[in-house]
């Protein structure tokens, strides 16, 4: 059973992780209980989590503020990620994929494929693009059966736009390049699922490793205009989390 602390835990992550609050923002925990509906207390317990997963920092006088993460930091971040899940997909092609794994994978390149067959794509879309093509990152690196990279890909998801539910081209409102770039993605996400099922370890690892390099060079772009006041943060609130 989920206990209370827990819950405030994942809401307050939720919160922080889709921009609601700003890097060095106070999270005062009287207006986050009215907020929740809950007393102060499992929302100090739940700060306390955070801060123990890198997204808050304690700061004498202030208490908790929400941490900023520099583009180096995020960039980096995804540099690891990006050698993890290769080496996920090579052990998933290595092992062969279970037909559970299969039917998830096949699933997700079908949501995919219907979005980007839409006559009208909307920008809704492309956050629903966003969740799907986590679910298929996350099935390979569970595909290769090693706890400990599960356990430790699980840790960009607390690091903003360095998991695989990020996409950066949320960051702008021109859809026909996110469309482009939808388009991109999901070519590499077939040539991967078909390396893994052919069971081409040095394949699926290539093509994986070349499909999230490509995705940090577009971020990197997108953070690059964000430093020189290109983008507007207002319009897309996980950008002030980028300090």
């Amino acid at each position: 059973m989920v206990t209370q602390t827990e819950f405030i835990s994942v809401r307050l992550r939720e919160l922080i992780m889709t921009g609601e609050f700003a890097a060095g923002d106070r999270m005062q925990e009287k207006a986050l209980a009215d907020r929740l509906d809950t007393s102060r207390t499992p929302v100090r317990l739940a700060l306390t989590e955070l801060a123990k997963e890198g997204l808050l920092e304690y700061k004498p006088n202030k208490g908790f503020v929400v941490r900023g993460f520099s583009p180096e930091h995020i960039l980096n971040a995804i540099d690891v990620r990006e050698v993890l899940e290769g080496m996920a997909a090579r052990m998933a092609a290595t092992i062969g994929l279970s037909e559970q794994s299969q039917k998830k994978l096949r699933a997700s390149l079908l949501q995919i494929d219907g979005l980007l067959a839409k006559e009208e794509f909307e920008y809704a879309d492309a956050k629903m693009y966003a969740e799907i093509n986590g679910d298929f990152h996350s099935t390979i690196v569970e595909a290769a059966q090693n706890e400990v990279l599960v356990e430790m890909v699980e840790k960009f998801d607390a690091i903003p736009l360095a998991g695989s539910k990020s996409f950066a081209l949320v960051t702008t409102k021109d859809l026909a390049a996110i469309h482009q770039l939808m388009e991109r993605n999901q070519q590499q996400h077939h040539w991967v699922y078909n390396a893994i099922v052919d069971q081409d370890p040095a394949r699926a690892e290539t093509i994986f490793r070349q499909h999230i390099h490509e995705a940090r060079d577009v971020l990197g772009r997108v953070m690059k205009d964000l430093r020189q006041s290109k983008i507007n943060t207002s319009d897309f609130p996980l950008l002030r989390l980028v300090g």
